[in-house]
């Protein structure tokens, strides 16, 4: 069986291999769909380059006009609301079914809770339990916005690809951090910390928190972004067959996943660090 197995992979793995090669320089898309009454699918030639496909995924976006004085950006509006109702239902439905004997979505709730609250109990303590909530929020809306790209709907993306989401995100979790420093700590004492170790630190501790921003959002829209790119690319060179299910996959659950986790922990570390 086991050899069986390696000559299936050697096998797969040589048709991959060729059809990369033959495929490099031809621009080619996966349709599916109906033609003539026929359901089909193909792969046909693609008017755009992978450069043109490149540049889409930095703007695919629809843009609206307000009043005619601001747009909004609709393609992720759209998307979040739908996250944003989507979490509201959840929690609606498991608020509604809590029994004694708990339900599968019970137990998953539950579950996935009680982890995020170890972890806040760990890190910040027992008497800081309440920030349970905001932490396991962050961390569902997240992997939420992250894996939604990989429902097959036109015109669905991955609001963490565009750059003011995970900006939007970094700045609210910063602000979350130092009025929590300030409620535990009083302003004075506050005030005093961005002195430390000498008064000549001031702007170097103020630029760090700015850059606390910059870096937790920009990993979180790198991740996401070069994902997409990178299974744009390797689609084209394997025409639309076998490997780019399997890195769709890959970037959409794992790396979504990991990168949820990632900029969660680091606002509740940023969190721990303030108030402690």
């Amino acid at each position: 069986m086991k050899k069986k197995s390696k000559k299936a992979l050697i096998i797969i793995l040589t048709i991959i291999i060729i059809e990369g090669i033959l495929s490099v320089g031809v621009n080619r898309e996966l349709q599916i769909g109906f033609d003539d009454g026929r359901f089909v699918i193909r792969n046909i030639e693609n008017e755009q380059s992978i450069q043109d496909q490149i540049n889409h995924e930095f703007q695919n976006y629809h843009m609206i006009n307000l009043f005619g004085k601001f747009t909004i950006n609709w393609s992720v509006i759209r998307v979040i609301l739908f996250v944003d109702l989507f979490l509201i239902l959840f929690a609606v439905l498991v608020r509604r079914k809590m029994h004694l004997i708990p339900s599968k979505l019970q137990i998953i709730a539950e579950t996935t809770y009680s982890f995020f609250s170890s972890l806040v109990i760990e890190t910040i303590g027992e008497e800081k339990r309440y920030f349970t909530p905001y932490i396991f929020t962050i961390f569902v809306f997240i992997w939420l916005c992250n894996i939604i790209g990989m429902i097959p709907i036109p015109g669905n993306l991955e609001p963490t690809r565009n750059l003011n989401v995970p900006l939007g995100l970094g700045l609210m979790a910063i602000i979350v951090v130092h009025y929590s420093a300030i409620k535990e700590k009083g302003i004075v004492q506050y005030l005093k910390e961005f002195t430390a170790p000498i008064s000549f630190m001031l702007p170097i501790n103020i630029v760090g928190e700015f850059a606390k921003v910059i870096s937790i959002s920009f990993r979180l829209f790198g991740n996401i972004l070069g994902g997409a790119i990178i299974v744009l690319v390797v689609s084209n060179l394997t025409r639309f067959i076998l490997i780019p299910v399997g890195l769709n996959l890959f970037f959409g659950l794992f790396i979504g996943t990991v990168q949820a986790f990632v900029f969660t922990m680091l606002v509740l570390s940023y969190t721990a660090v303030a108030i402690k």
